[in-house]
């Protein structure tokens, strides 16, 4: 075999192997729940609190149980990576193949802000990539942003996974009047407060990580407005909205969402409705939805690298309990 065939033969097969390469490889969404960071909580740790490994798995046994078969109807397979005594202070979804993954991790599971409402928030945060439809991250053809995912946690998830008739231990009063207000059955108030109480529960940890001392609040609402479409992780005060909002939604569980437009399944301006809609503090409304003039794009979160970790958990974590 003379050299210009050998190299056109090398050519051939180095490009089969590309091929391969690129249908094999995992469809990684590459943030997570949080922006990427490299805080670590094992089990020792003296600042673990969150949520106990009875907790972590019922969490997941009942997010498996209810969206298996949901995510099999889809086309996939759903495998739910239960990491445990990994010290990951996050939590992510990818999909290879026809498998969906999420992987939770323990060390978000220990963060002395998680309680179990708020840690089912983050596994169905997760599905909402695989699930939650429009929008979709630019240019990816299968992950929902993370305002989409948010908004699809409390607006389909936790509907779903929350058992019927449980309601939160404590209601915002602002909640309280709010879903009173949006819906008419008890069932649905229920659910609809016990997914802002999860929201609040998560905005702690946004708060925590951020070391901010005002609380994030119901009645507060982040007043920017995108000039367009946001799809990385918004602020704080942000994702609350996203879900105070993704739970006043009063549109049917069983409606479906669409992979290109706002309006199936959510609830939209454009339909005439006030509350249940994605905030603009991530979402810009397609040509002719918008309402409001457009602002500069929220500020994503920023997290702190695990350098002083100890120090960083400690300064707050007495103060917001441990919760086991």
């Amino acid at each position: 075999m003379n050299q210009r065939i050998k190299a056109a033969t090398g050519i051939a097969v180095l490009g089969t192997l590309l091929a391969v390469a690129a249908v094999s490889r995992p469809r990684v969404l590459c943030e997570g729940f949080l922006p990427p960071n490299d805080l670590q909580i094992l089990e020792t740790d003296p600042a673990a609190g969150g949520i106990t490994e009875a907790q972590f798995n019922a969490v997941l046994d009942r997010a498996q149980e209810v969206y298996g078969p949901i995510v099999a109807a889809a086309g996939g397979n759903l495998v739910i990576n239960r990491l445990w005594t990994n010290g990951t202070v996050n939590a992510s979804a990818y999909q290879s193949g026809g498998t969906w993954y999420l992987n939770m991790y323990g060390g978000l599971a220990r963060h002395p802000t998680i309680t179990v409402e708020g840690f089912t928030l983050v596994a169905c945060h997760e599905l909402g990539h695989h699930l939650g439809a429009f929008p979709k991250y630019d240019g990816n053809d299968w992950a929902t942003n993370e305002g989409g995912a948010d908004y699809y946690a409390t607006l389909k998830c936790l509907r779903r996974v929350f058992p019927a008739g449980s309601r939160a231990e404590t209601l915002d009063p602002i909640a309280e009047k709010t879903c009173a207000a949006n819906f008419p059955d008890e069932g649905s108030r229920a659910h609809c407060g016990k997914g802002t109480m999860a929201g609040v529960s998560v905005a702690e940890l946004f708060r925590a990580l951020r070391r901010e001392t005002a609380p994030y609040k119901l009645d507060t609402p982040d007043p920017k407005q995108v000039a367009e479409m946001y799809d990385a992780h918004p602020a704080g005060q942000c994702r609350l909205d996203t879900y105070y909002q993704g739970a006043l939604c009063t549109k049917p569980i069983t409606e479906a969402q669409s992979e290109t437009e706002p309006g199936p399944g959510a609830c939209t301006a454009a339909q005439g409705y006030t509350t249940g809609i994605r905030p603009r503090c991530w979402y810009k409304p397609p040509e002719g939805q918008a309402k409001g003039a457009s602002l500069a794009a929220a500020a994503p979160l920023e997290l702190p690298d695990s350098k002083g970790l100890q120090d960083k958990l400690d300064s707050y974590g007495a103060a917001l309990g441990g919760g086991r």
